[in-house]
């Protein structure tokens, strides 16, 4: 017996008329008649009485037809119930993260997508902001962290959290004695800068030390922070960057961090605007806005603090004890 079998039937005995029920059912009205006298063979009983101007239910088929109904409209509820229930999102979601933002956060971010979305699969590549952009606009990269994006209306922007720029450099630097660097002396120190030159850090730099009214001359540039931490490590000078970019080493004790003025770096999650993404996407930009979040309340972000909405916690600075 099949539910097709119960309809089919339950549409006979209400309209008392094959030819009615074959128009409603759409469907032919031999097959109606074959499968409603498939029903009766099966339950061995006959349901129906067939007359010229119609057919009439026998008192098995006034049984059946009330049953039928029930089970029916029990079946339907299971299927609008299933229907309902919260789908796992499956799919390749394309994330793209900076070096230094990927060492800090993307194994945790992975290990946190496959407990909670065991079917969705991460590509995560790596590149600076500025590049990043581009992939977000090209549609290789579906969710982004941007270092103050160069055109934001091309974007869809939530801001994560907020980091001041630090100079950062060996435990015993000199430079480092105090617990905040003015901007005009950078113009003095053999700086290691990171970034490109059109990256979101360079531009900051210059524009403060143009509105001093002077220019840096770095010793050395270079294209990640990963890379300007082994200059910092090997002696060849200090480093302009976030506190984060060095989170063991602070906790290890060798190097220094010491803000620079005011300077403050902002990162946002970032999608292409009006791309509709999938359910997958939609869930692990989430993730990454709770597993940011998280990370700065818990200190495992130094020094930075977290912007939801209005809401903040700044994490804290543990990280780099006073000498």
């Amino acid at each position: 017996m099949e539910l097709r079998q119960l309809r089919y039937f339950t549409v006979v005995g209400r309209q008392r008329h094959f030819g009615r029920a074959a128009a409603l059912l759409r469907v032919a009205q031999p097959a109606l008649s074959r499968q409603v006298a498939k029903l009766e063979a099966e339950l061995g009983v006959q349901l129906l009485e067939r007359h010229a101007r119609g057919v009439a239910l026998t008192p098995e088929g006034e049984v059946l037809l009330a049953r039928a109904e029930a089970v029916l409209a029990e079946a339907g509820a299971l299927l609008e119930e299933a229907r309902a229930q919260p789908r796992e999102p499956q799919g390749t979601v394309a994330l793209g993260f900076s070096p230094s933002v990927a060492e800090l956060f993307g194994g945790r971010l992975a290990a946190l997508s496959l407990r909670r979305y065991p079917h969705v699969r991460l590509r995560i590549t790596t590149a600076a902001s500025p590049v990043l952009e581009t992939w977000i606009h090209e549609g290789r990269v579906d969710v982004a962290i941007l270092n103050g994006p160069t055109d934001p209306s091309r974007f869809l922007l939530t801001p994560l959290l907020e980091e001041p720029v630090c100079l950062i450099g060996l435990r015993n630097d000199p430079q480092l004695a105090k617990d905040r660097v003015e901007l005009a002396a950078l113009g003095r120190l053999p700086l290691v800068v990171t970034g490109p030159p059109d990256g979101p850090m360079q531009r900051m730099l210059m524009a403060a030390q143009a509105q001093a009214g002077q220019a840096l001359s770095p010793l050395a540039q270079v294209d990640t922070a990963v890379v300007g931490r082994q200059l910092v490590l090997a002696g060849v000078g200090p480093m302009v960057e976030v506190a984060a970019v060095v989170r063991a080493e602070l906790e290890a004790g060798t190097l220094r961090a010491v803000p620079i003025g005011d300077l403050r770096l902002r990162r946002f999650l970032a999608r292409a605007r009006g791309r509709a993404g999938s359910d997958a996407v939609a869930r692990i930009a989430g993730l990454m806005r709770d597993c940011v979040a998280n990370m700065v309340a818990e200190g495992s972000w130094p020094r930075a603090t977290a912007l939801d909405g209005g809401h903040s916690a700044t994490s804290g600075s543990s990280l780099d004890p006073a000498p």
